[in-house]
């Protein structure tokens, strides 16, 4: 349960980052966007390696796949309200490329932990 809190608070954290961005520092709406899809890949980024790169972390984060969820809706959303195919713009390919490495990070993240829920089981026959 933590970690999709967790993820549901990276997320609030990313959309309010940018609201900011947008009402206190006058960034426009472009380039608010961009820091925060760059920012919103940093913490998706640390939750992969993070989990699963970290030795300590294996046990812990052994059945956290509840965070990719979270990722892969919130990158599909921006990609689906803001993708005009006669008219991509730069943060529309940011949030696809996002999409597609969430999504690859989330087949990985499956991966390592069916390689090493196998390496773990005690054969019975043996």
């Amino acid at each position: 349960m933590i970690d999709i809190d967790f993820s549901f608070l990276a997320i609030r954290f990313v959309l309010a980052f940018e609201i900011f961005l947008q009402l206190r520092l006058a960034l426009s709406i472009a380039n608010s966007g961009t820091i925060a899809l760059l920012l919103a890949a940093i913490i998706a980024a640390g939750f992969f390696f993070g989990s699963n790169l970290n030795a300590a972390l294996v046990e812990k984060c052994a059945y956290q796949f509840a965070p990719w969820i979270v990722f892969i809706f919130f990158f599909w959303g921006v990609v689906e309200n803001n993708w005009i195919p006669k008219n991509v713009q730069r943060n529309s390919i940011i949030a696809a490329l996002e999409l597609l490495a969430s999504v690859v990070s989330a087949i990985g993240a499956l991966a390592l932990f069916t390689i090493r829920y196998r390496a773990s089981k005690i054969d019975p026959i043996a």
